[in-house]
């Protein structure tokens, strides 16, 4: 083991994830999360809900390093990326992306989320209409940026790999996301966004009207009404909190 690492000892592994005492640190009030804590964060989602284990074919939770490289490859590497995370039969692509330009270092500002709803004629498609177009039984992207459009350019680079991918059209929508009031929360958005889509989709799938085609407009309704400024800091405390807990309970 590297003198750095010996420095920097495993918190807790969960599953795919592994969280050092660094990480932890990024959870700090005023920090900018790294990836390790939104991946710890998604693999949490997956596991610790009953829900999404009975129904793994909702979701495909891809983790920002995974993501950082498709988005950085060359379109046939890319390709092949996304054929390995065998994700076709699922019916949304979780997809973390920040503006980093790097493949192999840690940087970048900016955390967003994009949702790709990947079976078009699914109970969760609608039909998405605005002033000038009507997008019928087509893939659609949904960015979901807690700064207005910042990371416009990196949801345009990842639609361009998914439409190579699906040999096929995919529409980038800009969804309605609650905004940030900082420059360092954009991770924490995400995460909670995440959070807040997999608790609607199983309250939807309760629901007698499977087939409202308004389901992404009152999802985006719903987030903008119950994440706030506020929530956001709790949600960091209680992470923080979580993994701390989670070392506790290993060390004994």
């Amino acid at each position: 083991m590297s003198a750095s690492l010996e420095l920097d000892p495993i918190l807790v592994s969960y599953y795919d994830s592994i969280v050092r005492v660094s990480n932890l640190k990024t959870l700090d009030k005023s920090n900018w999360l790294d990836d390790n804590i939104i991946t710890f964060a998604f693999e949490y989602v997956q596991n610790e809900s009953k829900f999404l284990k009975d129904n793994q074919n909702l979701f495909a939770f891809v983790s920002p390093p995974v993501v950082q490289l498709i988005k950085m490859s060359d379109d046939l590497f890319a390709e092949q990326l996304l054929q390995s995370i065998d994700f076709l039969e699922k019916k949304f692509l979780i997809l973390p992306i920040n503006d980093n330009r790097q493949v192999t270092e840690f940087s970048g500002s900016h955390w967003s989320l994009l949702i790709l709803s990947i079976q078009g004629r699914n109970i969760f498609f609608f039909r998405f209409i605005n002033k000038k177009k009507t997008f019928p039984s087509e893939k659609i992207l949904y960015h979901f940026d807690s700064m207005s459009s910042l990371n416009d350019r990196t949801a345009k680079e990842m639609q361009k790999k998914l439409k190579i991918f699906f040999h096929g059209d995919i529409h980038l929508i800009n969804s309605r996301c609650p905004q940030q009031a900082n420059g360092f929360d954009c991770g924490l958005y995400v995460i909670v966004v995440v959070e807040e889509f997999c608790r609607y989709i199983q309250e939807y799938c309760s629901m007698k009207n499977l087939n409202d085609k308004n389901f992404f407009e009152q999802f985006m309704d719903e987030i903008n009404r119950c994440i706030t400024s506020e929530y956001i800091n709790q949600r960091r405390k209680q992470l923080k909190t979580l993994l701390e807990s989670m070392s506790s309970n290993k060390k004994k």
